[in-house]
């Protein structure tokens, strides 16, 4: 075989080898930080690379299978380069509900080279599980002493806040369809309960004028009945004079002529032993504020009613 032949077939034999050595260098490694863990205790394993800047590696994501443990949550650290050197760590907190004395995790990353994928693997590195129970008695003795701790009770502000909010939109509604109508009925209502006491106190009065004949009766009786007026026709009647109040109402002789009955003994300081007169015009100023009361609960039913 020639010198040539020779020379190729070297080149070739030693080509391979030239791809290998541009292979970045890496070095990975994975250890827990503690030697022991407990059952559902949670514990960090670091896994970190030292490797060349153009190297590009990827480790385990949460779809990695770190069995025996469970991955709960992933710490990441930016890749932090210095010089010749790039250096990736990430903390994966695991737990374990394994039994087994010992349990060991090997993980590895991917190092993607000249269009091909590398696995690097990771050396074993194991915990020891501590065990808070060492021996379980068959069958288990139960305990009758148990104390229960009491739990604080909590106040939920949303399903209150939620059902207050509720509540405030259904009396808002019903308030805008029917609110005319329940303000006018319980002014009914308190129309008649006026109605009712006045007309009890008022002949209470009118008896005891008739018992006692004493002008003190008649000045309670007259200040009685303006101001039940006042309420019920919301004017300032009890500050009008006789001849105001005749012409507020429209000159009705009813309420003038007992008015004046009323007046001239009052002011006169007159009662003779006939107190029919005056008996008769505190009857009338009953029978007017009766008929006063009619007509404005009769105003306030028509427009309930039209609601």
């Amino acid at each position: 075989m020639s010198d040539l032949k020779k020379g190729w077939w070297v080149l070739l034999w030693l080509l391979p080898f030239t791809g290998l050595a541009q292979i970045p260098t890496v070095q990975l490694q994975g250890y827990f930080l503690k030697d022991t863990v407990e059952v559902g205790q949670t514990v960090r394993y670091v896994l970190r690379s030292v490797h060349a800047p153009e190297a590009e590696l990827v480790f385990p994501d949460s779809t990695f299978k770190f069995t025996p443990f469970e991955l709960v949550k992933k710490e990441f650290y930016p890749t932090r380069t210095q010089g010749t050197k790039s250096i990736d760590s990430t903390i994966y907190v695991l737990r374990t509900f394994s039994l087994s004395p010992v349990q060991k995790l090997q993980v590895y990353a991917r190092l993607f080279f000249q269009g091909d994928t590398l696995q690097l693997n990771t050396l074993p590195d194991s915990v020891v599980l501590r065990q808070l129970v060492t021996t379980v008695t068959d069958p288990l003795p139960l305990r009758s002493d148990t104390k229960l701790t009491p739990v604080p009770e909590m106040f939920n502000y949303l399903y209150w806040g939620l059902g207050i909010l509720a509540g405030l939109i259904l009396i808002g509604g019903i308030w805008g369809l029917f609110g005319r109508s329940i303000v006018t009925r319980y002014r009914l209502y308190v129309l008649q309960k006026y109605q009712t006491q006045f007309q009890s106190r008022f002949q209470n009065t009118i008896d005891r004028f008739q018992r006692t004949r004493t002008l003190e009766q008649l000045e309670r009786g007259t200040t009685l009945w303006k101001n039940y007026l006042t309420r019920l026709e919301e004017q300032e009647i009890s500050s009008f004079t006789t001849k105001e109040i005749t012409t507020f109402y429209e000159e009705d002789e009813r309420v003038g002529n007992a008015l004046k009955v009323c007046d001239r003994a009052i002011y006169g300081n007159i009662i003779s032993d006939d107190i029919s007169e005056v008996t008769d015009a505190l009857h009338q100023l009953s029978d007017f504020a009766a008929y006063r009361f009619t007509i404005i609960r009769d105003s306030l039913r028509n427009v309930a009613n039209t609601l």
